[in-house]
């Protein structure tokens, strides 16, 4: 597809798969007015969590970093220990029309869960207060009210509530036991469609599930997906743990990632 300098989102019409050749794993995707932001994994590499900027959600390009330094202590400068396969994992990001701001939060080392904000994506990121609990594959959720939720967890999942400022939690609780007949699931995405709160979820790595309730808190059913599909990129895997993002034309599309050799886990729409 040529690249687009347009500013008004396009629906993908010709493509190929996948849309990136770059390893940008547990995606969560957003639209704000014209652009589509894309936040992905990176593990022990810093900076951070980087942010994809889109029109059309095919041709993409660096915005910015969520997480400028992995500041999280002397094992991410390789000082008397090492950060592999630590660091950024799967995380949420999410923009808030009140205040006009972006929020990205992250579990880091299975133990603390920090919050970053920026007024722009390409801008000046701030980290915030920690959270003293893991926000493990976690996902955001602006309610119509403008609270924020994060729905999280691995199996046993979990919803939490943030305070006014998004920094910090007021409440969090279990919402929903998967059964053992599904397995593992995980990578949650929280959205709100119709007045039903909806939480997307993986099952590595062959599946997606639905859960649905009328609150935040539930009890929320189960819904299968996707299961097995197809993989666009011959010789890779299934696309699983990715978000859904809707354009301005009513449209809903799907980025996931792949596990296709050599590229990594790359994107596919």
């Amino acid at each position: 597809t040529t690249p687009t300098t347009t500013t008004t989102p396009n629906q993908p019409s010709t493509f190929t798969n996948p849309v990136l050749w770059q390893d940008f794993a547990d995606v969560d995707i957003i639209r704000v007015g014209n652009a589509y932001y894309y936040s992905a994994s990176t593990m022990h590499y810093s900076p951070g969590a980087p942010i994809l900027r889109s029109y059309d959600l095919v041709n993409w390009e660096f915005a910015g970093h969520s997480v400028p330094k992995l500041d999280f202590g002397a094992k991410y400068d390789m000082s008397g220990g090492r950060g592999y396969v630590r660091g950024i994992w799967a995380s949420f990001f999410n923009h808030r029309a009140s205040n006009d701001t972006y929020y990205w939060g992250g579990c880091i080392d299975f133990a603390k869960t920090y919050i970053y904000t920026a007024t722009a994506v390409d801008g000046t990121w701030s980290k915030h207060t920690t959270i003293d609990k893991c926000y493990y594959d976690a996902g955001m959720l602006v309610d119509d009210d403008d609270t924020m939720y994060v729905a999280y967890g691995n199996t046993t999942l979990s919803v939490a509530q943030l305070s006014k400022d998004g920094k910090t939690e007021v409440r969090s609780q279990q919402v929903f036991q998967t059964p053992s007949n599904i397995g593992t699931l995980e990578g949650s995405r929280f959205y709100k469609r119709n007045g039903s709160y909806y939480i997307f979820v993986t099952r590595p790595a062959n599946g997606q599930y639905i859960l649905k309730a009328s609150s935040p808190w539930g009890p929320y059913t189960i819904q299968q997906v996707l299961l097995d599909l197809p993989g666009p990129i011959s010789g890779g895997g299934v696309p699983h743990q990715g978000g859904l993002v809707q354009t301005q034309n009513g449209d809903w599309y799907y980025l996931a990632f792949v596990d296709a050799y050599p590229g990594g886990r790359v994107p596919a729409l």
